[in-house]
Parts: structure tokens; sequence; C-alpha cells
């Protein structure tokens, strides 16, 4: 059986991999590839499975507030919201992934008080930055592109888009590792 403080290490170590895989993607975003990285915003597909993914967490997290005779229909009803995503919903990544950093800054958040993790400030800030993103990207999913637009026309905006992720990164390692080993 997985204990909370486990599980708070694997989503620590997670986010920050992913992290970093975004920093590097936007470090290599330069006007030759803008085509692909604008694309990448409306991807229905891989939006259709990001949006199941982050419907499959929000789960256990209804199932204290939902009805009695609701609870055995959160799981197919997360199903039918991809699946509806994928044919009505344009930037269904944007949204998708928007939607990811909301349930990941609310997650890491959440474990850092919950279990002292070392640097807990500077991680709450960070959380909260991807957050504010995450509902930036959700509410208006078309700033996507225009970020992927900004970051390939500009150095400094890659830079700063590479240094935020890249700080975020390896800060949710580095606590990951402190709080493994004491």
């Amino acid at each position: 059986m997985i204990t909370d403080l486990q599980l708070h290490l694997v989503l620590l170590t997670l986010t920050g991999l992913g992290s970093l895989g975004v920093a590097i993607w936007c470090g290599r975003l330069t006007p030759e590839r803008l085509p692909r990285a604008q694309a990448l915003a409306r991807a229905r597909l891989l939006g259709a499975a990001l949006a199941l993914f982050d419907l499959l967490c929000c789960v256990p997290h209804a199932r204290p507030i939902s009805f009695d005779w609701l609870v055995p229909l959160l799981y197919p009803l997360a199903v039918a919201g991809a699946v509806l995503g994928y044919f009505f919903l344009d930037y269904l990544f944007s949204r998708a992934f928007g939607g990811l950093l909301i349930l990941t800054a609310y997650a890491v958040v959440h474990g850092v008080f919950e279990f002292h993790t070392p640097g807990a400030p500077a991680l709450t800030v960070l959380a909260w930055l991807f957050g504010g993103l995450g509902i930036a990207f959700s509410g208006r999913p078309c700033w996507f592109r225009d970020l992927a637009r900004k970051m390939a026309g500009s150095r400094s905006w890659r830079w700063s888009g590479t240094g935020f992720f890249l700080l975020n990164g390896l800060l949710l390692l580095l606590a990951a590792g402190m709080s493994l080993h004491g």
C-alpha cells in the first residue's frame, strides 16, 4: 500500500521532471518550430487524453461532495467528459494543460504543508504561479498559442519561460530529494 508521503514524493518528482520537460520545450522554441507549437494548443487527441487524466484525478475529490447515487457514475462521467471535449471544445490541449497545472499546483501546495517539505515557501509561490498560469490557459486557451508565438519571436520571452519552468523543476526535484532523505 502506498502512503500519502510516498504519493507526495512521486508527485513532486513527476511534476519536477514534467516542468524540466516544458523548460526544454520552451528553450527549443524557435520561429522554425512555431507551427508545431501552435498546432499543439489545438491538438484534439492529445488534449482528450490529457483531459481524461485531469478528470480522473478529480474523481477522488468529487466523491465526498457527490450524492450517493452519483458516486458510481463519476468515472464514466469523466470518460464521457473527455469524449465530449474531443468533439466540442476548441483548443482542447491548452485547456487540459491548464487543468493539469491547476491540479498540480493544488497538490503541491497541499503536500508541502502536510508533510513539512523543505523549501515550502518557494515551492508554494511557484505553485501559485503555476496554478495562475493554468487558470489563464483554461480560461483563455488561445493564450497558450500566443505565449508560444512570443517565445518563438523573442529571446527574452523564451529564456523567461525556460527559466521559470527550469527553476520550478529543479526546486521540486530538490524538495523531493530532501524530503526523501530527511
